[in-house]
């Protein structure tokens, strides 16, 4: 496993979110808004057709538009659309995705799921979810996803299949006074898998625990 690509997709140092938007309610205006309430210390790269601004920062009509480097996408655009986007990923350079769009394999469309994982590799990046999230971690003040704030701060990492279990347990952190550095979602699983996450969380220095959720 190439822990240098799963650094830039999981401790990223400028984010684009592709299919972001102006629209309170759309999830591509949630991890935009949630990226900015984190206080995110990276560049976030709003990406939508239409360009202008989004939530005062400027957007992108194409990731190859934008001028710096990326590190990982957040990409909640329609499925059928997500191989376009991974090539032209791969070709701006993008080291990972988070792909939180849903409407793959856990709909029968098995196919769609294995050429974005196959387009991905031929340009060296690892694809998290299809079906997540998405990405929260304090220690990098990163939400990279649609849950409502990051948990309250601790050691442990929780890496989870179900998505509403890790919303749950985002606002269960407050509740039952339990620390989590980092909550991840991990989805439908035909890149980046459990083995990845916890060698990757057993080298990092913000991670004293490592909890899995897994499905049956």
């Amino acid at each position: 496993m190439n822990l240098e690509v799963l650094n830039g997709l999981l401790r990223p140092k400028a984010i684009a979110v592709i299919g972001a938007s102006e629209t309170p309610g759309k999830i591509g205006y949630t991890v935009v808004k949630n990226l900015l309430e984190s206080e995110y210390e990276g560049a976030i790269y709003p990406i939508n057709p239409k360009g202008g601004e989004i939530q005062g920062l400027k957007a992108y009509a194409s990731v190859l538009d934008v001028p710096g480097d990326i590190d990982a996408a957040a990409v909640v655009v329609p499925a059928r659309i997500v191989p376009q986007i991974t090539k032209e990923c791969g070709e701006k350079g993008v080291k990972g995705l988070i792909v939180i769009a849903s409407g793959f394999s856990e709909v029968g469309r098995d196919d769609l799921e294995e050429q974005v994982v196959e387009i991905a590799h031929t340009y060296g990046m690892r694809v998290l979810g299809p079906n997540i999230v998405g990405i929260l971690s304090n220690s990098d003040k990163c939400n990279a996803s649609f849950a409502p704030f990051l948990p309250l701060p601790g050691k442990a990492a929780l890496v989870s299949q179900s998505g509403a279990l890790l919303i749950a347990m985002d606002a269960s952190t407050f509740i039952r006074r339990v620390g989590f550095d980092k909550l991840i979602s991990i989805g439908n699983m035909p890149d980046v898998n459990f083995a990845d996450m916890v060698q990757w969380l057993d080298q990092d220095d913000a991670t004293g625990c490592i909890s899995l959720y897994i499905e049956g």
